[in-house]
């Protein structure tokens, strides 16, 4: 299940009709009963829609289905167990204690993380005895009358006048976590039990910010921390980053003449785990070092990791923000909802019409292939897939804050139109903005930030971006588009404030001329001593390409920077705007290529200057131009779309819904393209 799938509408709109019952479930007594029965199949059709498992429903109506479909495969037993299961959970619910104490609080917690350590144990044991399969199949068997129970209980606490922000967030963890686990179930072997993993790590890290701020000696604070990120890093290291550490371990063993080899683990990289993992180690460290208070709701911190819209790919939200949100679920709100409801289908309509669009008519077969294109075609690639990257990111952004708008909640921004950015450090203010602001607050401002002089702000700069790539994938060109938006912001800041401080008296046009003649003079060179330069580069194991690509960086950023701050001091935005953009192209190339041989022929491709364009079909060309025309569309325009839409009568917002809906349905591609966002 996905953003991406044909029925995560329909899903959604379940959910969405699930969680208003129990936010507001009826008054009068004659329609509760009839509303109960409606609760019940719309809890068994959120079920079937996210697993489509091969059993049915543990319920009545799913016995009776499954004896008219497939007689052998009915089960009185099965019947049986979920309607004790229901019960037992309508009970619960009507019984359970609703005590707020810290006591009670923690009782939770330890019941919590006995039944975690219970289940990994299971698991564990089943694996080592190669019992999976089997465990397997028991859970599948018994799974539909466990969710029964647990949505019985919520039932039961709506029911409750006290216990209905209870409920509300078991509701929302209820649906996060079959989310997830819709992922996970359809992954071979020990993968398909990988919620148990992000459960656990839950489970620890809440205990963890409840211990750290029990102490009061600052060291055993700091070793609270480091065991939280010693677990969440290593969780995330193992999965996404043994292979590549190892097997370039290895290499570099072997260049110094040792006999190394690493068996590659070949592992599955969980859904959102870079996603979700900075989103619970930014709590610890939050709790640790700046005095944020902990949630004593180990319910309410699941719920936050786990919330549903922005779990796979975005936005970051940090506890403070989110938390509250949380422990206190704020009403829904007609207009809001709506709204959300309008940011949904623009984010399917960048998605389906424009980011699909560019990928399969041009950008995928130009960097599988690009060899058998002209650099016109290469370089519309290019772009298109600057664009198809924004679009793709910005439309799951988009679909996630308005399907938290919708149940209520508000999420963070994550794009304000990059390509409008007039230099580097803008760029990064306006994309992605969640990991940016993150990287700035949890790793360039404990490395030192600005604070040590302009060498270490430069390398501080860097690093973190550095970081920032390998973030993105276990792959060198990651970690290659890493460096070029650290140079790049390092030079666009060594520029700035030179002339910051030669003051407004100054003529920076000297320093951009002169910046801009060494930049003619060393191409130049470069060119002329190209031969002897690639003789040496191949003398000493080196590749003569990288040389050049290198060589050449280090003599045209500083003036591209130069340029770009210079046409914005002079208030040229829009060539400061370009500049900063294709600096930004150019490191997408190293991002999209599957290894430095594909960029390296990207690139190879664009120099030659070959100007064919048979290639590029109508349809990328219109994608093309109307992704650029949405950004170019000033923020007002949108607003005031948005606010005509939410004062149009109900049957018009339904007529232009429905309609845009059948257009996407008949522009959507045959097979899913999955978000590009996914795979980090």
């Amino acid at each position: 299940m996905s953003f991406a799938d044909g029925a995560f509408p329909l899903f959604f709109l379940l959910v969405w009709a699930l969680y208003a019952w129990v936010s507001s479930p009826p008054r009068s007594r004659r329609w509760r009963l009839p509303s109960l029965a409606l609760v019940a199949l719309v809890v068994d059709l959120v079920w079937l829609l996210a697993l489509r498992p091969r059993t049915p429903p543990s319920t009545p109506w799913g016995f009776a289905l499954a004896a008219w479909a497939a007689p052998r495969a009915t089960s009185w037993a099965r019947l049986a167990l979920g309607l004790g299961c229901t019960l037992a959970g309508a009970i619960m619910g009507h019984h359970v204690t609703l005590s707020d104490t810290d006591a009670a609080q923690r009782r939770r917690g330890v019941a919590a993380g006995v039944a975690t350590l219970a289940a990994l144990g299971a698991f564990g044991l089943a694996w080592r005895l190669d019992q999976l399969a089997p465990l397997s199949a028991a859970l599948a068997w018994v799974g539909h009358p466990l969710w029964s129970l647990a949505w019985a209980c919520t039932v039961a606490l709506a029911l409750r006048p006290g216990a209905r922000r209870l409920a509300q967030q078991a509701a929302l963890f209820l649906v996060s976590a079959l989310f997830y686990h819709a992922w996970a179930a359809a992954m071979p072997g020990a993968y398909r039990y990988l919620l148990g993993l992000i459960v656990a790590t839950v489970v620890l890290d809440y205990w963890l910010a409840l211990w750290i701020d029990a102490r009061e000696d600052p060291r055993a604070r700091r070793a609270l921390l480091v065991l939280s990120l010693v677990a969440n890093l290593g969780i995330l290291g193992f999965f996404k980053y043994a292979d590549f550490f190892g097997g370039s371990a290895a290499a570099g063993m072997r260049i110094l003449g040792l006999d190394v080899s690493w068996h590659m683990l070949a592992l599955v990289l969980p859904a959102g785990i870079s996603f979700h993992t900075f989103q619970s180690l930014s709590y610890t460290v939050d709790v640790a070092e700046r005095g944020l208070r902990p949630t004593r709701s180990l319910l309410a911190f699941a719920t936050f990791v786990l919330f549903f819209p922005q779990l796979v790919a975005g936005p970051i939200v940090r506890a403070e923000q989110f938390l509250p949100q949380i422990a206190s679920p704020p009403p829904r709100d007609e207009a809001r909802a709506v709204g959300g409801l309008l940011r949904i289908a623009l984010g399917l309509t960048k998605k389906l019409w424009l980011a699909d669009t560019l990928a399969v008519t041009l950008v995928d077969r130009v960097f599988a292939h690009p060899e058998l294109f002209s650099s016109l075609e290469v370089l519309a690639a290019v772009w298109g897939y600057a664009f198809q990257i924004y679009l793709d990111f910005s439309a799951y952004s988009d679909i996630a804050v308005g399907a938290a708008a919708m149940l209520g909640f508000t999420l963070p921004e994550n794009f304000s139109t990059p390509y409008l950015a007039r230099d580097l450090s803008e760029f990064w203010r306006r994309w992605h903005i969640s990991l940016s602001t993150w990287l700035r607050d949890y790793l360039y401002i404990p490395l030192g930030g600005s604070r040590g002089g302009d060498r270490a702000t430069y390398r501080n700069l860097a690093l973190t971006m550095l970081l920032g790539g390998l973030w993105h994938g276990a792959s060198f060109t990651f970690v290659v588009w890493g460096l070029l938006h650290g140079g790049g912001l390092a030079v666009t800041r060594a520029v700035q404030r030179r002339w910051e401080r030669l003051g407004p008296a100054a003529r920076p046009a000297r320093d951009l001329g002169a910046l801009g003649l060494f930049a003619l003079s060393a191409s130049a060179l470069l060119w002329s001593a190209r031969a002897p330069l690639g003789s040496l580069a191949t003398r000493h194991g080196l590749d003569p390409g990288w040389v050049f690509l290198t060589l050449g960086w280090l003599s045209l950023a500083p003036a591209a920077s130069a340029l770009g701050a210079w046409a914005n001091a002079r208030r040229w935005s829009p060539l400061a705007a370009l500049v900063t953009l294709h600096y930004v192209l150019f490191a997408w190339v190293f991002f999209r290529a599957g290894s430095f041989a594909s960029a390296r022929a990207v690139l190879a491709r664009l120099g030659e200057a070959s100007a064919d364009c048979a290639n590029v079909s109508a349809p990328f060309w219109v994608a093309l131009g109307v992704a650029i025309m949405s950004h170019i569309v000033p923020d007002r325009w949108m607003t005031k779309l948005r606010d005509g839409f939410l004062s149009a009568p109900w049957w018009l917002r339904v007529l232009l819904l429905g309609a845009l809906g059948v257009g996407l349905r008949w522009a959507a591609r045959p097979s899913v393209v999955p978000f590009i966002y996914f795979q980090f």
